[in-house]
């Protein structure tokens, strides 16, 4: 829904209306996505199997974004997001008290020189992922669980900064680069904060790009409890390339602390459209963790979709899930209410849902 809104401040306050009066367009969107989801959890040596059902959101959110047109190719722009549980209505951020709980931007943007933006911004990295995933990072196939930092324990990429600018370059021949940078203002565990990203797009089939991302980390978090803070580097690579008929997906992570064992990843993926509305879509997953206890993890996915409209989706689907070591990964989105899984055991997850998009 666009709201046209005129600015009469000028004439309410006395000053000179034609130098005040200005129109801007202010955009209210959102997407709601919600399902019903079957749990099957493996027995273990020290747990009994389980079967459980749960109604899930999937990363809703409410969103207001608008811009202005400043003359001269001079664009200036706001955006403020909100994510909330859809099956609960609850506040979804793990934050206390952090409404707007996605992204806080304001920002310039110059067709000619590149755009700045500052506040609390996803990283490169993220939305890098959200681009490669063939599920868009949600239902049971999302790529986020077994990589992104906090999900998936201490290490993988940062998923946002707060108090943080960026810098994104225009594209030359297909190249843009992103530069993120934040600031902890002095709060613990110290230090700056880094994730960029180099993208190159030919036309409209070839997409890739690398990510590096280096952000200081409690010691404790990677057994390090000695030290205060640790540099954690993630490195991601990623490619996508449309036939067509079928899209290809793939993807590769390194994540490492310094003196601590590192985790690597990958990724392969593929998008089927099967009708002018219907699309199939199947990823492997694999996480090698280079623990002592060889924590590695597994997940295999499938699923339907079907585009009742250009807004509104349903799907069905089912992913596969295996744990060794320490790992206690389980099935999104269902995992973020069932809580861990038992070491080593392994998860079954069965799903269908709708999303909507306004």
């Amino acid at each position: 829904m666009k709201i046209r809104l005129t600015f009469i401040a000028a004439a309410l306050i006395g000053l000179p209306a034609v130098a005040m009066a200005q129109t801007a367009s202010v955009q209210i969107y959102g997407r709601i996505d919600t399902s019903l989801n079957l749990q099957k959890t493996s027995a273990t040596a020290t747990t009994a199997g389980r079967t459980r059902k749960f109604v899930s959101g999937d990363v809703p959110w409410l969103g207001f974004r608008g811009s202005e047109d400043l003359g001269n190719g001079l664009r200036a722009f706001f955006k403020l997001e909100h994510g909330f549980n859809s099956d609960t209505g609850a506040l979804s951020s793990p934050v206390p008290n952090q409404f707007w709980n996605r992204e806080t931007i304001v920002g310039l943007s110059s067709a000619s020189l590149g755009t700045i933006q500052l506040g609390s911004q996803f990283t490169p990295s993220l939305l890098l992922t959200g681009r490669i995933d063939p599920y868009g990072r949600t239902n049971s196939g999302a790529i986020m669980p077994m990589f992104q930092q906090g999900l998936s324990g201490p290490l993988g990429y940062t998923a946002s900064f707060n108090n943080s600018v960026q810098y994104i370059s225009p594209s030359v021949n297909g190249l843009q680069a992103k530069v993120l940078v934040g600031t902890l203002e002095g709060a613990a565990p110290g230090g700056r904060q880094i994730s960029t990203a180099l993208e190159y797009t030919m036309d409209t089939r070839l997409f890739g790009a690398v990510t590096y991302d280096r952000v200081k980390i409690a010691g404790a978090a990677v057994g390090q409890p000695t030290k205060p803070a640790v540099d954690l580097v993630t490195t991601q690579a990623a490619i996508t390339y449309r036939f067509d008929s079928i899209k290809l997906h793939g993807y590769l992570i390194r994540s490492k602390a310094d003196g601590a064992p590192g985790m690597k990843g990958m990724m392969v993926g593929v998008s089927i459209p099967v009708s002018a509305t219907g699309v199939i879509a199947s990823s492997l997953q694999r996480r090698d963790a280079q623990d002592a206890a060889n924590s590695d993890a597994q997940t295999i996915a499938l699923q339907y979709s079907h585009n009742f409209s250009k807004r509104t989706v349903g799907y069905v689907g089912a992913a596969y899930q295996s744990n060794k070591g320490n790992a206690t990964f389980g099935v999104w989105p269902s995992r973020l209410e069932a809580g861990p899984s038992p070491v080593g055991a392994e998860v079954s997850g069965y799903q269908i849902g709708m999303r909507h998009y306004f």
